[in-house]
């Protein structure tokens, strides 16, 4: 029975590591945009309007970034689309490893809920929350 749990650990492990790459990957670039002194954050206008910055000769920057986003914006979104996806993987992982078939559940919906907001990455969520599923069945309920 040790065994089975450990392995069930292993895969679940396995399956959350390219979400916990992406996750900290889009995390950090939202950071970083964050913090440049040289980018520049506007709301995006509603008729469609073209968004644009002035460099001047006196300007440090010599290129500018310009977001179509608030920077609150942007740090909801970084804490509600990757930080759901970390912490749907936290809910799986911590199943596994306590045996509790409801924590895998929990972190299989949520991970597939994500799969409805994250477009660009839905194939592997989509992949991820049904691995946890699965792997959900492994685990037997303590006696």
């Amino acid at each position: 029975m040790r065994r089975e749990r450990v392995t069930t650990l292993l895969l679940v492990l396995l399956a959350a590591l390219p979400i916990v790459a992406v996750a900290f990957w889009s995390i950090r670039q939202t950071v970083i945009g964050l913090a440049d002194p040289c980018a520049t954050w506007v709301q995006a206008p509603a008729d469609g309007a073209a968004i644009s910055a002035v460099i001047t000769p006196q300007d440090p920057c010599k290129v500018k970034t310009v977001h179509a986003q608030s920077k609150a914006r942007a740090l909801i979104v970084a804490a509600v689309v990757p930080g759901g996806l970390l912490a749907s993987t936290l809910l799986a992982v911590a199943g596994a490893a306590l045996s509790r078939r409801r924590l895998i559940l929990a972190g299989a919906a949520g991970t597939l809920t994500e799969t409805l907001v994250v477009f660009t990455l839905a194939p592997l969520t989509l992949a991820v929350g049904l691995t946890y599923l699965v792997l959900s069945r492994r685990v037997h309920p303590a006696n």
